[in-house]
């Protein structure tokens, strides 16, 4: 929603390395946690590389009608190499995500004027930019100018000194410039992905602490609560497909691990016909062996009448599964165009998802 209006400075590019030393892409931990003590650890030696940004995913995707969603809580280590500590960098991203959050939601909870200056350090301190913006203002227009304000103030004060420039890409421009794709649209799934490219992320990080709980009233009034919808949508999809998944193993006499992930209907529909063309494999069967049996001794009119009859069994067989081979390779294509067209709606979800970037000037 507003990324590409940020920065006006000349945009440099950053070639995507295949070096993988910072890289948490081989770490176990499905939700990209890195288990390292509180808190982490200042970079000593390492400066942030012109091919390796540090990047931030937005929490989740948000609609072009809807505010901006927060970015994920998280410290790049290499920032320590920068003096740039957790503390200083998170109170940052918090103060960020507060300008991004729907004015509605802060008005709710009691902040205006100079509401960014509750963030407890001398530096997010001098974020307080003012939250109040013109009235009749939109929320979109709101949060862009305030981000727009905290950002400007971030670089000038605390990144740009540094060699550093901090700013929001959408992701087309992200992938573009790393050279690389991804293929999940999860953003911290997409995040996994791009593990070989970016730097590492800690996210055993403090949160925020009790004298911001204006970030928490916040979060329960708005991200936390859209965040949670979200997740117990999807689990409950999830669980719904899970259980439909052992329901056709169980029915079809199938392993569970042999049924698609993404089972649908058009899976279903696949599973049914493949289980009718072993019935009429079966049947084919049936056929061949009782003729054989009535051929055994069978005078010579006779076998001539049993082959007859074999062949005109069959025929009929045939003719079934033709018509079930047709209707096979019209399911597939219309799962085919299903597949597109959602490959289609993914990209442009993705196209909207945010990344907040740290790269070299």
């Amino acid at each position: 929603m507003y990324p590409h209006h940020f920065n006006n400075t000349s945009n440099a590019s950053f070639v995507a390395d295949t070096n993988t030393h910072n890289s948490f892409l081989h770490q176990n931990n499905s939700f990209l946690v890195q288990q390292a003590p509180f808190p982490p650890p200042l970079a000593t030696n390492a400066t942030l590389s012109p091919s390796r940004p540090v990047l931030l995913p937005a929490t989740s995707i948000g609609s072009s009608l809807d505010t901006a969603p927060p970015f994920v809580r998280a410290y790049p280590p290499i920032l320590g190499s920068y003096d740039i500590s957790a503390t200083v960098f998170l109170s940052i991203l918090d103060a960020l995500n507060v300008a991004l959050a729907d004015p509605a939601a802060c008005q709710a909870v009691g902040i205006a004027g100079e509401g960014l200056g509750f963030v407890p350090n001398e530096i997010a301190q001098g974020a307080a930019l003012g939250l109040e913006v013109a009235a009749g203002a939109s929320s979109a227009a709101v949060c862009y100018i305030r981000t727009k304000r905290l950002l400007d103030k971030m670089n000038r004060e605390v990144f740009n000194p540094k060699g550093l420039h901090m700013e929001i890409k959408k992701d087309e421009v992200i992938m573009e410039t790393l050279g690389c794709t991804a293929r999940s649209i999860d953003p911290l799934e997409r995040l996994r992905e791009l593990g070989p490219y970016v730097e590492t992320l800690s996210f055993d990080v403090e949160p925020p602490v009790k004298q911001t709980n204006v970030l928490d009233r916040i979060s329960a009034k708005q991200t936390a609560m859209k965040l949670s919808e979200k997740e117990k949508e999807k689990q409950k999809k999830l669980a719904k497909r899970e259980q439909k998944r052992e329901k056709a193993a169980e029915k079809y006499n199938r392993p569970l691990d042999s049924i698609d992930q993404n089972y649908n209907s058009g899976a279903e529909s696949l599973l049914e016909m493949e289980a009718k063309s072993e019935k009429l494999d079966n049947k084919i069967n049936d056929i061949n062996t009782k003729a054989d049996i009535k051929l055994d001794g069978a005078s010579p009119s006779k076998t001539k009448e049993i082959e007859k009859r074999r062949s005109k069994d069959l025929a009929g067989v045939e003719k079934e599964r033709a018509r079930l081979l047709e209707k096979r390779d019209k399911a597939v294509s219309k799962i085919q165009k299903k597949a597109e067209e959602k490959q289609e709606e993914d990209k442009k979800k993705v196209a909207k998802l945010e990344w907040l970037v740290i790269r070299n000037v």
